[in-house]
Parts: structure tokens; C-alpha cells; sequence
């Protein structure tokens, strides 16, 4: 019996720490992890006007037969629109089409959106989609083909 209060308030911190950590409103596809590892490729710098708003860094692994990995971080208060997006030619025509597999994030966050990834991109090209906005301020960038090989 003299445990029941220590274990309602854990489970009440458990409850507030995991009301924190969800975003507002958040939409994916593919897989997600909670960072990336291996050797950061490219980094991107999103901006308005003077106002720097965050940056999408492409990563890559030798695991699973190669693995790109991206995330978008915001550096503006609060939770905001951030999202990243991920693309694999698979059918190597540099042509964003059905052949080709997605892995994206888009959400209302404090702090970044990803790490969308996906395994086996060995041979293929990538391209990168990052994106913030909040309020008046946005930013948002697609690249083309890269990291053929």
C-alpha cells in the first residue's frame, strides 16, 4: 500500500513526458528512425529573409546495402511545420516517377523532422526535400539526383 503513490506519480511523469514528445499533428511514410548515423553528406541551410529557420542533412551507411538517411531540424521556438523527404531511383532514370520509393516526415515539431530512411540504395541516385514555415517565415528546397553510386 505504500507504494501506490510513488507508482501514480511515475506513471503521471511517464503520461506528461510522452503527451511533450508528441507532435501536435504529424504525417509519414516509410521508415522513420530517431537520428542518423554513418557519414553526413550534404548539409542545407533553410532561411527567410535574414531569419535562419533550420537545415536537412543527407546522411549515408554501408548497413543493408546502403542506407541514405535525412533529417530536417528547426531552429525557431516552439513546435512548428518541419518536414523532410526522402526519394530512391530505383529504376536509375534520374525521373521522379512510380519506380522510385519515398520515405518522408512532415509534422508539427519542437525540434526536427525524420530521420526518414531507406536501406538498399547502393547504385542509386537520391533526392532530398526539407521544408519549414511558421507564420510569415518559409523555407523549402528539392534537390536534384545526387549521391549516384
Amino acid at each position: 500500500m505504500r507504494f501506490r503513490r510513488p507508482v501514480a506519480v511515475v506513471i503521471s511523469a511517464l503520461a506528461a513526458v510522452t503527451l511533450l514528445a508528441t507532435p501536435a499533428s504529424a504525417e509519414s511514410y516509410g521508415p522513420i528512425k530517431s537520428s542518423c548515423s554513418g557519414t553526413k553528406l550534404e548539409t542545407w541551410y533553410l532561411s527567410d529573409g535574414g531569419t535562419s529557420l533550420g537545415r536537412t542533412e543527407l546522411w549515408y551507411s554501408s548497413v543493408s546495402g546502403g542506407q541514405n538517411c535525412v533529417v530536417t531540424y528547426n531552429y525557431l521556438a516552439g513546435s512548428v511545420p518541419t518536414g523532410v523527404s526522402l526519394w530512391v531511383d530505383d529504376n536509375n532514370n534520374r525521373v521522379l516517377d512510380s519506380g522510385d520509393r519515398n520515405s518522408y516526415d512532415f509534422g508539427t515539431y519542437a525540434s526536427y523532422a525524420g530521420a526518414s530512411y531507406r536501406n538498399d540504395t547502393n547504385g542509386h541516385c537520391v533526392k532530398v526535400k526539407g521544408e519549414i514555415s511558421s507564420g510569415s517565415l518559409y523555407d523549402s528546397f528539392v534537390t536534384g539526383w545526387r549521391n549516384c553510386g
